[in-house]
């Protein structure tokens, strides 16, 4: 998995080599989930996320949940920061 240009020669190989990784999950290595969101976050197309998903692997909708869809501690304190500020804006103008 670490060879990233035989997996850029063959994107076949990588994609099926994710889904295996998925298939696995929650027992991968640290490395392996490392290769799993980089994959997820960098390297895949919409089509190859789409792709993998109507295949369902048995773990994606839990890696999904556990790992891509949750907000970032930066992303919650800016929520919460432009909140702050849009009621504070709604409590000076009333």
């Amino acid at each position: 998995m670490s060879d990233h240009k035989a997996a850029a020669a063959d994107p076949s190989a990588r994609f099926d080599e994710i889904e295996q990784l998925l298939n696995s999950y929650p027992d991968v290595s640290d490395e392996q989930l490392g290769e799993l969101k980089r994959w997820f976050k960098r390297e895949a197309s919409a089509f190859e996320v789409a792709s993998l998903a109507s295949k369902q692997p048995a773990s994606y909708a839990k890696f999904r949940a556990d790992h891509i869809d949750k907000f970032s501690k930066i992303e919650i304190l800016l929520i919460g920061a432009v909140s702050l500020a849009i009621f504070a804006l709604i409590l000076v103008f009333v």
